[in-house]
């Protein structure tokens, strides 16, 4: 690669990555100030950790360099964090959520360390494209139903639109690897549509 494609490939990952570390605290940030999770969907934030766990788990177990993934724990960390938010306004947090944690955290750790056998680990990864496009199918779904986005926080969905520009751009360039593509090209376009429904539903501010 010349010099010019590698400085621009440093940026994309340092802004990826830079941006990944908070793209969800405008969204939890959202959620508390409105005591509210209209407009949110469970099963959407379930179906996102999935994706983001899996792929997490697929970068460690494929030896890719740390700041080719390094938003991956970023996100998961952030989506328990929001998930428990959620339960949590909605009455469900309670001790019985430990179990499916802990189970999903060794799957986490089976495929990381290559437990599981590596044709059922890609066979995960492939997975990985059609759980996060109904991830966010579902949550553009849930504003469309409820024509209310107003616990939406269009900023991180933004920052999750451009990271998936960048890590086009960074994996091409790093592996070419063609699952870890399928899907962020899927969540680029579902991003977008997802943004242009939470403008198009955001409450309009009252006049005083």
């Amino acid at each position: 690669m010349s010099a010019l494609v590698n400085i621009i490939k440093l940026f994309c990952d340092v802004t990826t990555i830079g941006l990944c570390g908070f793209m969800k605290i405008p969204q939890i940030h959202t959620i508390i100030k409105a005591k509210s999770t209209r407009g949110l969907s469970l099963a959407s934030l379930l179906l996102e950790l999935t994706s983001y766990t899996i792929m997490l788990s697929y970068n460690i177990y494929s030896a890719y360099p740390l700041i080719n993934y390094f938003e991956y724990p970023l996100m998961v960390l952030q989506d328990v964090v929001m998930l428990a938010v959620f339960l949590s306004f909605n009455g469900m947090l309670s001790p019985s959520v430990i179990l499916p944690a802990a189970a999903a955290s060794y799957f986490a750790y089976a495929i990381s360390s290559g437990m599981l056998p590596h044709a059922l680990i890609t066979t995960l990864v492939g997975l990985t494209t059609p759980i996060s496009a109904s991830s966010k199918v579902v949550a553009l779904l849930t504003i469309l139903r409820s024509k209310n986005s107003s616990t939406v926080s269009i900023p991180s969905w933004l920052i999750s639109t451009y990271t998936c520009v960048t890590r086009i751009f960074t994996i091409y360039l790093e592996s070419a690897d063609f699952a870890l593509l399928m899907n962020f090209g899927t969540s680029f376009a579902l991003n977008c549509l997802i943004v242009t429904a939470a403008i198009a539903y955001k409450p309009k501010k009252k006049k005083e």
